[in-house]
């Protein structure tokens, strides 16, 4: 076999790898005496010649061996004369067959080696056409691999996004029905105190009021308002919780004094189901650093929902003990007692555990949420633990231990000073007509002279005139709000009279708006007999100071 066919079939053996192949044109350019062999397919997308894989991808060419490559035909032989480098003038022959073009550059191949290779042209070509389908079929078995594994893990997706959605569908339907349960049960809490109001008053119009009011009525219309005003009171301390508002006012406390103002908060409630308190530990010097108002509200509320929730003649223990650096308090009833799967959750807003209409003691299900943010604003926790249904149940709060006050310092509750005797001069500005005459009859009959303004431009007419005392000022006015009035006043004030603003704005609320106004106090509505009376005893005292030229 002559010289170039024996070369010749080793490029061809050489095509079988890319790695090999541009050795093998290398070995065949040196049989040939050429400088350079080439090997170049036709890419049936461009439609011209570029490098075979394993070829070198870029020659140092100028534009004549762009233009050479360019004008090539789709088969023979094409000679030419090109730059390779650039300057540097080369002969150049392309033997083109079946889309595959073996260029030989520089030198001068002999006749029959120059056929030899064109012989072995077409087998050169089906060589590359077989890699090619190889390299084709390899990418669109990978591309299929690929595909599978995208369509898989968008199976596995859509499958995680099903179960999401389910589960977000299941929660929203529990939180609807939460909804409408709370709505039911806050339209049943409404009305059962304002049904007792309604037939009391009716009692009251229908003797006439000549007659003398029986006592067990007023007690009726105190306790059924009293309870109205708590679920007001819980309603807007949620609406202040989830928006963040809630401020406390800390200090050092007995924690025997926030437990003694729950008992007697709840003595009502407990005092009308029979129940039976038992108080351990009440003699403990455990202080803590604590809103004695809001840790009262605390433990109310698990003394309340003991009680509700105990059949009538039940047992209530109150404990309270020292564990490490943390005070424990345990309201442990003998009641209904609350489920395994229910025990996470008594704690999530409107939950209520369920129980038989007959059993049913109402409440609004967010008391025990109050209950958990309170505990956590005085850096503590609460936990609730029951055996199970008719066994009881144990709510446990603990809070941070502190050191306990100096003596003569602070004490956590200061004794209230006695109320007023002296006949005060008061106006009350309010566009409630109801709520402005009721108060001001409760007032006449305390013995103080009042005048009602039901605007603001009444009330300053008024004020002038009657040289007040006291005015109690309701902030959403119909023609001035009541910040603005109360400046106004104040320049037509005399010595020592009080301004206060009497809303049914929440007290977090209050405080911030009071500052920098005009008001003295700011107190929520409905105003208890209670603070009624410290309030008349303070503006009393205010005045006698005044008159004695002691302020």
């Amino acid at each position: 076999m002559p010289p170039a066919a024996s070369s010749a079939l080793g490029l061809v053996a050489g095509m079988g790898r890319k790695d090999g192949r541009q050795a093998a044109a290398v070995a065949l350019a040196s049989q040939v005496g050429v400088e350079e062999v080439l090997l170049f397919t036709r890419d049936p997308v461009l439609g011209a010649l570029v490098p075979a894989p394993g070829m070198p991808q870029t020659l140092r060419g100028g534009r004549s061996w762009r233009e050479y490559l360019a004008a090539c035909p789709e088969s023979g032989r094409f000679r030419g004369n090109v730059e390779l480098p650039k300057g540097a003038q080369r002969p150049v022959l392309a033997l083109i067959a079946n889309g595959t073009a073996v260029i030989l550059i520089g030198g001068t191949p002999s006749e029959i080696e120059v056929l030899v290779l064109e012989g072995l042209l077409p087998l050169i070509s089906a060589t590359l056409a077989a890699e090619q389908e190889a390299t084709l079929a390899r990418s669109a078995a990978a591309a299929a691999a690929d595909a599978a594994g995208r369509a898989q893990a968008l199976a596995t997706a859509l499958e995680h996004a099903r179960a999401d959605a389910s589960a977000l569908n299941a929660e929203l339907r529990q939180e609807h029905r939460r909804k409408d349960e709370f709505l039911a049960m806050l339209g049943h809490e409404l009305r059962n105190p304002l049904a007792p109001l309604v037939t009391s008053i009716e009692m009251l119009r229908v003797q006439g009021l000549g007659r003398p009011v029986p006592e067990g009525l007023v007690g009726i219309m105190a306790r059924q308002t009293a309870q109205l005003s708590r679920l007001v009171d819980d309603l807007l301390d949620v609406a202040r919780v989830s928006q963040g508002k809630i401020e406390l006012q800390r200090a050092p406390l007995r924690l025997a004094d926030a437990v003694t103002g729950a008992l007697e908060q709840s003595d009502a409630l407990v005092s009308a189901r029979r129940h039976r308190v038992e108080v351990l530990g009440a003699d403990l010097k455990l202080y803590v650093l604590g809103d004695h108002a809001r840790l009262v509200q605390v433990f109310g509320n698990l003394l309340n929902n003991s009680a509700k929730y105990t059949d009538p003649g039940g047992k209530i223990t109150v404990t309270l003990a020292a564990q490490g650096a943390s005070a424990i308090v345990r309201v442990t009833d003998t009641g209904i007692g609350i489920t395994a799967e229910m025990q996470p959750r008594v704690f999530d807003a409107f939950t209520q555990a369920p129980v038989a209409l007959a059993r049913a003691q109402g409440g609004l299900g967010i008391g025990l949420t109050l209950v958990r943010t309170l505990v956590q604003l005085h850096d503590g926790r609460i936990s609730v633990e029951s055996p199970g249904i008719g066994h009881g149940s144990t709510f446990s709060v603990v809070l941070p231990l502190v050191e306990a006050p100096n003596a003569g310092v602070w004490t956590s509750r200061q004794p209230g000073k006695p109320p007023a005797k002296r006949a005060l001069r008061i106006l009350i500005v309010d566009d409630n007509n109801d709520a402005a005459d009721s108060l001001a009859e409760l007032l006449r009959v305390m013995g103080h002279h009042v005048e009602v303004a039901y605007t603001a431009a009444s009330a300053l007419k008024l004020y002038g005139d009657t040289d007040s005392d006291l005015a109690l000022l309701d902030i959403g006015l119909p023609d001035l709000d009541g910040y603005e009035l109360a400046r106004r006043l104040r320049h037509m004030a005399k010595p020592g009279a009080r301004l206060v603003a009497l809303t049914g704005y929440g007290v977090d609320e209050a405080k911030k708006s009071l500052r920098g106004s005009s008001f003295d106090v700011h107190i929520v509505k409905p105003i208890t007999n209670e603070v009624l009376e410290n309030l008349l005893a303070e503006t009393s005292r205010a005045g006698s100071c005044i008159g004695r030229g002691l302020a």
